[in-house]
């Protein structure tokens, strides 16, 4: 009898370290803002698996449609006070548009102690249209952590080494947390991954000098190398929106496909977000020259089996139901 009771104890006590250890782990998780549903695996296992699956058809609240024009956008805590950036004026000064006598006078300068604040996004997704926008909205240069990029406005390459500070944003296509620190504000660019691969495809497989605006044969496509370089593109496009949606504690999304409609209202979200005043002059111009240096050949093509279709569809619902559990309303319907 005594050796029943006294194993019984025993079970007692062990059960309740086993509760106290899974609450602790529960705790020191880095992601614990975000509950995760049971059918909501974050493990990265390849692309046939069925993260999204549960999330396919899922009918999203009517309430939720056009929120990406919102503004101003204060879902993830209060904007920064408006305020114009200190400027380095020991530092090179560029005319944005110089051959428009209207629009001549603004220029694009370098910041002084400015935040740093990351510009993420998956290859070929508009970074580099982006980055255009907000120097014309802002007057602030912007740069990249890659220290060969070129300078758009300047006859500089982007070492972060000297111009970390003096950039209002910086461009990256890591997502890894030593690159972009989970305190860091971050501007999350996202492009319908089935048109960003093909794009980026197109631009790793064409003449250096001709990335731009050439386009790799139709029949190029319906390769085996195309196969295998979207599957590992696939993942590696939703494992940079899931680590910036869980990790970044500051975070404004914005949708390539939402820019492309209205760039003038992403332009004033980013603003917001960065804290800059909008002023409406310099807004007129940069509403008379849009387009900027990046926008490039688009690609249309349809390469992709079904199979490969159903695996974007998951990583799509997939990163859309990770908006959601940030506030943001899920990734636009693609074609």
């Amino acid at each position: 009898m005594c050796n029943v009771s006294l194993r019984h104890f025993l079970g007692l006590v062990l059960f309740g370290i086993l509760l106290i250890i899974g609450y602790a782990l529960r705790s020191a998780d880095p992601a614990h803002f975000i509950s995760k549903p049971a059918s909501l695996s974050l493990r990265y296992e390849g692309v046939r698996d069925t993260l999204g699956r549960t999330f396919i058809g899922l009918n999203y609240d009517e309430e939720e449609k056009n929120e990406w024009k919102a503004m101003p956008d204060e879902r993830n805590g209060q904007l920064p006070q408006e305020r114009w950036p200190e400027l380095d004026l020991s530092m090179p000064t560029a005319s944005l548009w110089p051959s428009d006598p209207a629009c001549s006078k603004y220029n694009v300068s370098f910041a002084r102690n400015h935040t740093e604040t990351f510009l993420v996004s998956f290859p070929r997704s508009g970074n580099t249209w982006l980055r255009y926008l907000t120097e014309g909205a802002s007057g602030v240069a912007t740069g990249a952590v890659y220290a060969k990029e070129k300078l758009y406005h300047f006859e500089m390459t982007s070492d972060m080494k000297k111009l970390r500070g003096k950039v209002i944003l910086t461009k990256t296509h890591f997502s890894n947390r030593r690159t972009v620190p989970d305190a860091a504000p971050v501007i999350l660019l996202l492009r319908n991954p089935a048109k960003c691969i093909v794009s980026f495809y197109n631009f790793l497989r064409s003449p250096w000098k001709r990335r731009w605006f050439h386009n790799v044969s139709y029949e190029s496509y319906f390769q085996e190398r195309f196969v295998s370089f979207t599957n590992r593109q696939l993942l590696a496009w939703r494992k940079l929106a899931k680590d910036r949606l869980l990790y970044s504690r500051r975070i404004l999304v914005i949708p390539y496909e939402e820019l492309r409609e209205d760039p003038m209202a992403q332009v004033r979200r980013t603003l917001a977000f960065l804290g800059v005043p909008a002023d409406e002059a310099r807004l007129a111009c940069l509403q008379n020259h849009l387009q900027g240096p990046g926008l490039g050949l688009q690609r249309q093509v349809d390469p992709y089996s079904p199979e490969q279709k159903r695996a974007i569809a998951e990583a799509i619902a997939y990163v859309s139901e990770l908006l959601r559990k940030r506030d943001f309303p899920p990734l636009p319907a693609y074609n």
